[in-house]
Formats: C-alpha cells, sequence, structure tokens
C-alpha cells in the first residue's frame, strides 16, 4: 500500500503545481475564526495526536497541500505553518500534542499525519455540534497576508447551517475537502484517509481572519 500511496500523493502534488485552480477564478482561500483553543508557538511537529489513545483504532489522516501567492500560480515556499485540532473523540488538551507547527518546503508542498478530528458539543443543551475540522494558521511572506482558516470534510451533517459555530466558514466550499481512502490490499483494516488542501494567500499586509466576540457563543 504504502508505494501507491507515495505514487499518488507524488502525482497529485504534481498535477498541482499551479494548475489546481486553472479554469477557474482565482481567490484568496476563505478565512475563520481562530476559536478558544488557539495557543501560539506551538511545537515542530509531523506527525500529530500520536499521543491519542484511539491511534492503534483508527485510520491515520495524511493531510498535504501547495500554498499560492495570490495569483493561484506561484508557489510560497519555506511558510511557517501552525495547525491545531481535536483528538479523535472530540477532545482539545492544551498539553496534547494535536497541535504544532511545520513549513512548506521549497516547492510550496506541505505533508503531515493525524487522526480524523472528532466532534464536540459546545452547549450540553443544544442538539448541534462541531463539525470535524482542522485550524490552521499561515504566515504569509513576501507582501502576502497570514491567514487563520479550518478545513472541513464533505459530507458532515454539521457543516453550515447544522455548525453549532455561526460565524465559522464552514459552509465554504473552498475550504471543505473530499478525501480518498487507501487501503492495504493485504490488511484492509489498514487504511489512509488522504485530504488534500491547497491554500491561496491574499495580497496585504496583517492576517485575514474571522473576527468573533468571545463573549458570544460562537464555539
Amino acid at each position: 500500500m504504502i508505494h501507491k500511496l507515495l505514487l499518488y500523493i507524488f502525482i497529485s502534488a504534481t498535477l498541482s503545481n499551479g494548475l489546481i485552480f486553472k479554469g477557474r477564478k482565482c481567490h484568496p482561500t476563505s478565512h475563520d475564526v481562530y476559536g478558544p483553543y488557539y495557543i501560539p508557538n506551538p511545537p515542530p511537529l509531523l506527525q500529530f495526536c500520536t499521543g491519542d489513545k484511539k491511534i492503534k483504532e483508527s485510520e491515520t489522516l495524511l493531510v498535504h497541500g501547495k500554498i499560492f501567492e495570490s495569483d493561484c500560480e506561484t508557489p510560497m515556499p519555506f511558510l511557517r505553518m501552525e495547525i491545531w485540532q481535536a483528538d479523535h473523540d472530540g477532545n482539545y488538551e492544551m498539553s496534547t500534542d494535536c497541535r504544532g507547527f511545520l513549513n512548506t518546503d521549497q516547492h510550496g508542498y506541505y505533508e503531515f499525519t493525524t487522526l480524523h478530528p472528532g466532534k464536540y458539543k459546545t452547549d450540553p443543551e443544544s442538539y448541534l455540534f462541531r463539525p470535524a475540522h482542522l485550524h490552521f494558521k499561515i504566515f504569509g511572506q513576501h507582501d502576502h497576508k497570514d491567514l487563520v482558516t479550518q478545513m472541513y470534510f464533505y459530507g458532515d451533517s454539521n457543516l453550515g447551517w447544522n455548525d453549532s459555530c455561526h460565524v465559522c466558514a464552514s459552509y465554504r466550499k473552498d475550504l471543505i475537502v473530499k478525501t480518498v481512502l487507501f487501503c492495504d490490499e493485504e490488511d484492509l483494516e489498514e487504511c489512509t484517509e488522504i485530504a488534500e488542501f491547497n491554500i491561496v494567500l491574499e495580497k496585504g499586509q496583517g492576517t485575514s481572519v474571522t473576527s468573533a466576540d468571545y463573549d458570544y457563543e460562537y464555539r
């Protein structure tokens, strides 16, 4: 399985070099809220949530993609990315290894492994959950803004109006990814979920982020 997986990622990364937005209007990636669980200056990581007790029971989630300048064509190398997420059960622990940073390579490409984040209720009296999501903060260069955003999963029943966070951007199509599942032909229980999340930064100074009043129950 590993050889097919590497081949898929290599082909995907090669084809996405400025071609992924071909034929579509070029827009910066939608921004989103920080949320209440952001902690600056996390440790360097390429494998997230390795301490999660569910790691042996769950499929590995491999997230990869490229970061582009505002023209949707020029890759942005050596950018710092901070990522944080809930564990498989939907818990945020401030001391967990489900948060960290990495840098894009010389081609603007990034890749890391983790577990599919769990959903969580933000209000015990509400029937709504936050959809499964990963948080990203990208530190822009070359006159491009920093970006705070979130990645969501296609088919999640809590996207959009069913999201308990009413100021979050889970309705934005560019933040919703369709995953591909790769399983070992000899062991169908050994599978890896692949998510490709390409990002376009906005030209300018400052940070592209959705503002929210933290006293408001925006989750």
